[in-house]
């Protein structure tokens, strides 16, 4: 799942200091689907070695890219590269910075060893739960392809702008919108 995916509308409906609260809100959410899509998906750029051996620590099975900067010859070939972080000391890692990282995995099975790897400090990292909400039209809500429930670790919006507070978004469709995030959020308990 790509932004790209995530077509139609978004909005934050909670925001706390707490990664854990964070992912409780999200299950709160996600339990609302009436389909669950069968993978979860995690998505960050990382910056520094540590980060990179914490996360791939919790999901050994991601995928690594690193883009050179334009005009930068690329340190281990042209155009993108996916090193294999687990094999790379830290001296080859670090010349292979930044990685953005991505990793597909069955809900419920890898979210808790991510909150753990998120450490104090780094980049934002996103997980998407993607699914259906169920059709509601009595209260606006209309399932769709493109319905996820999506929290971004360190970063109050929907994008890599970085804080250090978790938010909880929902995607909705667009005939859903400001109605069908409303019933969603307090049906979950929760306030947008």
């Amino acid at each position: 799942m790509c932004e790209d995916c995530l077509a139609g509308y978004s909005r934050c409906v909670h925001v706390t200091a707490d990664a854990a609260d964070a992912y409780r809100q999200a299950m709160r959410l996600c339990a609302l689907m009436e389909h669950h899509g069968e993978e979860a998906e995690l998505l960050t750029h990382l910056e520094s070695v540590d980060e990179v051996r914490r996360m791939a620590a919790a999901l050994p099975n991601s995928r690594f890219v690193h883009n050179p900067c334009p005009g930068a010859p690329p340190s281990c070939g042209a155009g993108g590269c996916e090193p294999d972080v687990s094999v790379m000391d830290d001296r080859e890692l670090e010349a292979h910075l930044p990685l953005a990282m991505s990793a597909r995995f069955a809900p419920g099975t890898a979210e808790d060893r991510v909150i753990a790897a998120l450490g104090d400090n780094g980049s934002a990292v996103f997980l998407v739960w993607p699914g259906r909400w169920p059709d509601r039209p009595e209260h606006g809500m209309h399932g769709s392809r493109h319905d996820a429930v999506q929290v971004a670790f360190r970063g109050d919006h929907s994008d890599a702008l970085l804080s250090g507070r978790h938010a909880v978004h929902v995607h909705v469709s667009k005939e859903s919108g400001h109605r069908g995030v409303e019933y969603l959020a307090a049906q979950a308990g929760v306030h947008p």
